[in-house]
């Protein structure tokens, strides 16, 4: 209820019948020279500050800051998309574990959706337009998600989730193949562990491109970034 002990504002919502366009105004509410009427003040028109406000209320969040690390590709309410550059790390098996290198990853956190994650080829930043390839790894499906089994995962896509999300793409044991070929010839559990014990063994310094093997795409040629964000891998 309105009450001295009470700030208010009200919005008016302006709609123009032929085009469409949505406006708003906010208006403070303040008390009338009538004792229990209240009256709208001027309005003001609607900010991008209030938009934000608006939507931090509709969705219960509170609105917070965040430094943007360089790796971030895209940062929005419901997507956060990250990459890692090639590197070398310890692919754990259940019978072994190999020093070896991995080619760049792509990471996208969608919120309510399970996490993705695809290769790239080369070093570079990944662009819209960058290919995306399977990741070189086991327990992974075709929509580019992984077996969970037991593991504790983020609940969200913030940026304070991605070691979370990070530990357990590259931390995982690869247990099976999941089904998918993830790699160009013997893509099997035995042909993916052959691989990357040749490649500690020989102290390779790069992951093979080779190797990968592209996404398949209903939205065009090549399965991009630009279409793994909008649009999704192709169920199969």
């Amino acid at each position: 209820m309105l009450n001295q002990e009470v700030e208010a504002s009200a919005l008016l919502i302006y709609r123009n019948t032929k085009s469409g366009r949505l406006d708003m105004t906010s208006h403070e509410v303040m008390a009338a020279p009538d004792d229990g009427r209240y009256t709208l003040g001027a309005g003001r028109a609607f900010s991008e500050h209030d938009k934000e406000a608006l939507v931090d209320i509709l969705l219960n969040t509170e609105s917070t800051l965040e430094f943007l690390d360089t790796k971030i590709l895209i940062k929005s309410r419901t997507h956060l998309v990250w990459y890692t550059p090639p590197q070398r790390i310890d692919v754990l098996f259940k019978e072994a574990m190999y020093n070896a290198p991995i080619p760049g990853l792509v990471y996208i956190a969608q919120l309510g959706k399970p996490l993705r994650c695809y290769a790239f080829k080369g070093k570079a930043r990944p662009t819209p337009e960058t290919p995306l390839f399977y990741v070189p790894m086991g327990n992974m499906y075709r929509d580019g998600t992984f077996c969970v089994g037991n593991v504790t995962l983020p609940k969200d896509n913030s940026i304070g989730s991605i070691p979370g999300w990070e530990q357990f793409v590259l931390q995982c044991t690869n247990t099976h193949s999941g089904g998918t070929k993830v790699l160009s010839g013997n893509s099997s559990y035995e042909g993916l562990q052959a691989l990357y014990k040749k490649l500690n063994e020989s102290n390779a310094k790069a992951f093979p491109a080779a190797k990968l093997v592209p996404v398949p795409a209903d939205y065009g040629t090549k399965f991009t970034l630009k279409v793994a964000v909008n649009k999704g891998a192709r169920a199969e």
